[in-house]
Order: structure tokens, then C-alpha cells, then sequence
């Protein structure tokens, strides 16, 4: 048992060690450079770089709540919205690969009626989408760096091996939404992980015996998503202004430390930082996401205090900020569950009747 538990607090902690690690080693060299930055910032851009930050999660918002609507499900858009964010800030902050952000959003939509196959349905399709999305923006990265520098160095190759695992994650994604043989496999172990995050929220399970119903819930979900295949245009719009507020968030980041950046400079950079934040052992790529950016967009010319004080500002407006406002929300949002939600224990999907 204690080795067990041991285990668990290594796996918990560890990710957040060598994350703040990486933080030392980046800003302890540079520290007296970005303090005499972080002093003449302009605070009319921080607000903007903020403004941006509160964008990109309205519109994470409006993709579930559409999605869901696809789906048949009704729900509050503000309910919607606070779901969204909370399970993104939780994934950011546990690294599972993505499961703890699968089961949050599955827990507080379970809480409202919402079947557990329609949340993994929804958070699937959010994720093809997202990373089909990410996907574009890092290819076309990658094309403008190779357009402003045209020798074939080490950070092309790095372009390239990052184009690569972005384009087959993507890849994966989309055949585990189209291949029933696979996604039968990876339901299996979605329900098993989704049922150890519900358990650390609420100390209940779904029976097991109910994986059958959750499977034929998610074939079901994703049979209606693929015959409203056409509808998802809205949702992809959505997801793509999501993306579009991330870069003007590192964008106004930059003005306030007072460096304009190019279009090209901005999204080749910004592209080689999202890659690092797919690093599943790391909570949001914490400590790699700043690196990344900091050696891409000093290799264009930034200096590096900047790119690195930019690179933390985006990491605080993005990351730090919403996941301290995620615990109130997540408060309100337990206030206003329903109080007939005894479907919970028994592993029931739909409405009472």
C-alpha cells in the first residue's frame, strides 16, 4: 500500500518538479534583464494579451455547448462555458494525457443528466478538432520559418519531427472517431481512467457492468455527430478562433514588453511552443513551452529576456490566472447541480423518467 501510494504522489509531483526545474534553470540567468523588462511594460497591452486569454475561453465554451447541441443536449451556455473551462484548466495542470480533462467535463455534465457517452462523445470530437486545428497552425509554421531562414539546420529538422508528431496525433484522433474496432479498445480504457477521476471528485464509480451502455452511448453519439457531419463547420469556427485568440494572447504579450512581432516571426514561434505543450508528462508542457519559445523566437532576433518575460506572461494569462478562477467557478457550478442526481451512483445516463 505504501509503495502504491508512493507511486501516485511520484506520478502527481514529480511532473511539477521538473517543470519548475526548467523554470529555474530559464529565468535565474536572466532574472536582473526581465526584471528591468517587466518594469517599463505597458499595461494597455497586458490588458489586451488578458482580454485575448478570456477569448480563447468563451470560445472553448461555444464549441461544447455546440457540440452538445449537436448531440441533442440542451444545456445553459454558462453552465457550458464553466464545464469547458474548468476541465481544460484541470487538464493543463494533471498530466494523464488528456483523460483528467475527459473525466472532469464527463463528472460535472454527469452531475447534469448529461449520459457519460455523450460527454466522451463531445470531448472526442473536441479533441479531433482541436489538434486537426493545431495541426494547420504548426505546418504553416513550420513553412513560414523555412521561408525566413531557408538553410536546413537543427531547428528545421526540429520543425519537422514536431510537424510530424502534431500530423499523426491528428492522424490517430481521426481514425479512433472512424475505426469502431479501435475505438472499442480505447473506450474500454477512457471508461476505466474517466472512473478514477469521478471516484477522486465524488468517491462513487460507474458499475462497471454499465461499460456496455456507455460503449453503445458513445457509438450512438458519434453515429449522430458523422450524420450532422456538415454542422460541424460551426464548431470548427469556433475551435479556430479559440487558436486565434492564443496567438493574439502571445501576441500582446510581446507589445507590452515592447516587441512588435511579424506574422511570420509570431505564428512560426508560437507553433513551436504548442508543440511542447503535447508532452504528456508535463502539466500544460510547463517549463518546455517556455523553452521552446524562448530558443524560437530568439533565434529570429528577440532577445531573450523578452521572449522568455513574453512567454511567462502568456503562460500567466493562459494558464496560471484561469486555473485559480477555475476553483470558484467549479464551486458555482456545484452549487447549481441539480438535486436529482442520484443517476450518479447507479450509473444511469439520460433524464429520470
Amino acid at each position: 500500500m505504501k509503495q502504491a501510494s508512493l507511486r501516485k504522489k511520484l506520478a502527481l509531483y514529480a511532473p511539477v518538479v521538473l517543470s519548475l526545474g526548467i523554470l529555474g534553470w530559464l529565468i535565474y540567468p536572466n532574472v536582473g534583464a526581465m526584471a528591468e523588462t517587466m518594469r517599463t511594460c505597458n499595461p494597455w497591452w497586458l490588458l489586451l494579451s488578458f482580454c485575448f486569454a478570456v477569448s480563447s475561453y468563451t470560445f472553448m465554451g461555444f464549441t461544447l455547448w455546440e457540440v452538445l447541441r449537436l448531440l441533442g443536449i440542451r444545456l445553459p451556455f454558462l453552465q457550458v462555458a464553466g464545464i469547458a473551462f474548468v476541465s481544460t484548466t484541470v487538464n493543463y495542470f494533471v498530466s494523464s494525457g488528456g483523460i483528467s480533462g475527459f473525466a472532469t467535463r464527463a463528472h460535472l455534465l454527469g452531475k447534469r443528466q448529461v449520459p457519460y457517452g455523450a460527454s466522451v462523445t463531445s470531448s472526442v470530437v473536441i479533441t479531433v478538432l482541436i489538434y486537426l486545428a493545431l495541426a494547420f497552425i504548426v505546418v504553416q509554421g513550420a513553412v513560414l520559418q523555412f521561408l525566413h531562414t531557408p538553410d536546413f539546420n537543427k531547428s528545421m529538422v526540429e520543425a519537422i519531427v514536431g510537424v510530424g508528431a502534431v500530423l499523426g496525433f491528428a492522424f490517430g484522433l481521426t481514425l479512433l472517431f472512424f475505426h469502431h474496432e479501435l475505438r472499442a479498445t480505447w473506450a474500454r480504457k477512457a471508461f476505466v481512467g474517466v472512473n478514477h477521476v469521478i471516484f477522486f471528485f465524488s468517491k462513487k464509480e460507474i458499475p462497471h457492468e454499465n461499460f456496455l451502455k456507455f460503449e453503445c452511448q458513445l457509438d450512438e453519439g458519434i453515429r449522430t455527430i458523422l450524420t450532422r457531419k456538415f454542422e460541424l463547420t460551426k464548431v470548427l469556427a469556433y475551435v479556430f478562433c479559440d487558436w486565434f485568440s492564443n496567438i493574439l494572447i502571445l501576441y500582446f504579450a510581446f507589445k507590452a514588453v515592447g516587441v512588435s512581432l511579424g506574422v511570420t516571426t509570431l505564428i512560426a514561434g508560437f507553433a513551436f511552443g504548442m508543440l511542447m505543450t503535447i508532452i504528456p508528462i508535463l502539466p500544460g508542457g510547463l517549463g518546455a513551452m517556455e523553452a521552446a519559445m524562448t530558443a524560437a523566437f530568439s533565434g529570429m532576433g528577440v532577445p531573450v529576456a523578452q521572449a522568455l518575460t513574453a512567454s511567462l506572461l502568456f503562460r500567466l494569462f493562459y494558464y496560471l490566472l484561469p486555473a485559480v478562477s477555475s476553483v470558484f467557478i467549479y464551486w458555482g457550478l456545484h452549487a447549481t447541480e441539480p438535486r436529482s442526481s442520484e443517476h450518479y451512483r447507479h450509473g444511469h445516463g439520460g433524464k429520470k423518467k
